[in-house]
């Protein structure tokens, strides 16, 4: 697995470093590092000299190499990891570009806790990466610690079952997961089939039996993810989305509630589209 990941060489970014090392204990993975530098900043702190971009770079440079270098300390296993420094503005557009450049599966950003969240997260470059990435975008909250993979909580609407789980369950079979299928009933309307067969069918439909499905009442989509990722212990959600409009309102929901949501586990999205 091809894993990009964009890097301010903050302790935050770090943690999306450090989750996707672990995760190759499990399955083989390629970092490749992106250090974007920002040439948003106002005209007046541009304007300067082209000694001082140099500056700039050669500075990133090192923070670069010190940074290849800490992790080749803190771990013994031989990842492969390369990386680039590029300028440019907006951070999305150039995480884009260099994902597709670089036949990149996954891009990895860490995420800010519970209690700053949505501030730092929407309305932040991480949001942009978000909205703008083709590729799925692994988010990693910074209190996560990889200890393997084994409930996925996917939430669905059963709208496009078949297509999304095509893309699920190679990423499930790669590390043995359990799928959790969770379908909620906020209208007390229920599915009309049965739950079981369905489950059965797509057992032996996808050839994989790590599959369960679940439908839980409750009258809010969020809370009843919040409340059957406590359940089931999960260690991933997973979402498809065409927007951050609708993971804004999730990750609201899990500060002001206190869950264990975004506080702990990754969230793993995928574009509709895609």
């Amino acid at each position: 697995m091809r894993i990009l990941i964009p890097t301010d060489f903050s302790e935050l970014s770090n943690v999306a470093i450090k989750y996707a090392i672990d995760l190759g204990k499990d399955i083989e993975v390629k970092l490749h590092l992106l250090h974007v530098i920002d040439t948003s900043a106002p005209s007046r702190a541009r304007v300067g000299s082209h000694k001082l971009q140099e500056a700039i770079k050669s500075s990133s440079e090192r923070d670069m190499k010190e940074l290849l270098a800490s992790i080749k300390k803190d771990n013994d296993r031989n990842i492969e990891i390369s990386y680039e420094i590029t300028s440019g503005s907006p951070i999305g557009k150039y995480v884009e570009i260099t994902a597709q450049k670089n036949d990149a599966d996954v891009v990895c950003i860490g995420t800010k806790g519970a209690s700053g969240l949505k501030k730092i997260l929407f309305g932040s470059n991480a949001a942009d990466i978000i909205e703008n990435s083709s590729i799925p975008v692994l988010t990693i909250p910074e209190f996560a610690r990889y200890k393997g993979i084994q409930n996925i909580v996917y939430s669905s609407d059963f709208y496009n079952l078949d297509k999304e789980l095509d893309i699920i369950i190679p990423f499930a079979k790669l590390l043995d997961s359990w799928i959790q299928i969770l379908h909620i009933d906020k209208d007390n309307e229920g599915y009309e089939g049965d739950l079981k067969q369905k489950e059965m069918n797509l057992r032996q439909d996808f050839s994989y039996q790590k599959i369960k499905l679940t439908e839980l009442k409750i009258n809010s989509v969020i809370l009843g993810i919040n409340k059957f990722v406590t359940d089931v212990d999960a260690d991933m959600v997973i979402m498809f989305t065409h927007h951050t409009n609708f993971l804004e309102k999730v990750f609201q929901k899990s500060v002001t509630q206190n869950t264990a949501f975004q506080t702990s586990i990754p969230l793993f999205t995928f574009q509709k589209d895609s």
